[in-house]
């Protein structure tokens, strides 16, 4: 996409609910991350630039959250414009599948104040900081997380209605959102402080 010449990258998943006040069929603008291992699913660490002395390498610095301001805001305006409730900002938290979590871990989590999971969207979130383009994560909660609701597990037909509702929704966000963001290419996050090494 950088390649391309892309000036902003929306990510959109379908999540577990961490926090019991989302509503399920909801949204979460995601203003923070919790993806503490950094590595991609095959568990190589999570970068671009894997050899010594690229100058290509270095430290993603960042001030406040990873996510883009301007991206977002145009998500959270798409999404008002377009009648879709969504919630200004959470705690992505990214887990590694193809298991759903236990209770323990989605406790850990909650005590991280990460507001709903998914397996998407951790890696996405580093690599496009790396490359210095703005991007945000728009997610849709199709479910609460293992004991969030302790005895009321979500079940699986409600779980799977909603993801088939999730790509209609997520397209009319990104249709508000596309032009809002054509208009303001928004900033990168941070800084990307790039060294080379012998």
């Amino acid at each position: 996409m950088k390649e391309l010449g892309a000036t902003a990258v929306v990510g959109c998943t379908a999540c577990g609910a961490v926090d019991p006040t989302v509503e399920l069929g909801s949204l979460v603008v995601f203003d923070d991350l919790h993806f503490i291992v950094n590595r991609l699913p095959d568990g190589s660490i999570c970068t671009f630039f894997t050899e010594p002395g690229d100058p290509g390498r270095g430290h993603w610095i960042l001030h406040g959250g990873p996510f883009s301001d301007g991206v977002r805001e145009a998500l959270v305006a798409a999404a008002a414009e377009t009648g879709h409730a969504a919630r200004d900002g959470g705690t992505y938290g990214h887990v590694d599948g193809p298991r759903f979590n236990t209770p323990t871990e989605i406790a850990q989590l909650a005590a991280c104040g990460v507001t709903a999971v998914s397996q998407t969207g951790g890696p996405e979130t580093v690599l496009c900081g790396e490359l210095e383009i703005p991007f945000a994560l728009v997610g849709f909660a199709t479910d609460y997380a293992n004991e969030v609701k302790p005895g009321e597990p979500t079940p699986v037909a409600t779980l799977v209605e909603l993801m088939g509702r999730s790509t209609a929704i997520f397209a009319d966000v990104l249709s508000g959102a596309l032009p809002r963001l054509a208009a303001a290419a928004p900033s990168p996050v941070g800084t990307v402080l790039r060294f080379e090494q012998g």
